[in-house]
């Protein structure tokens, strides 16, 4: 999930734009993968690992 913020000081007795400033936040759970070592060997074999974890920082991967 990500928070946008946008906050925007305007002056309106002289019509001036002071700031204006935009802030995002990125609120993400880590995951977690444990699987048999037979599945997990099928992925390490099809090459996935990466393309299933590349977007997921503070990822924990594992055999069960």
């Amino acid at each position: 999930m990500k928070i946008y913020t946008l906050r925007i000081v305007y002056n309106d007795k002289t019509g001036e734009l002071k700031s204006l400033d935009e802030i995002i936040e990125e609120d993400e759970a880590p995951i977690s993968i444990t699987a048999s070592p037979h599945v997990m060997e099928a992925i390490a074999k099809a090459d996935l690992i990466e393309q299933l974890l590349v977007s997921h920082p503070g990822e924990s991967v594992g055999e069960a």
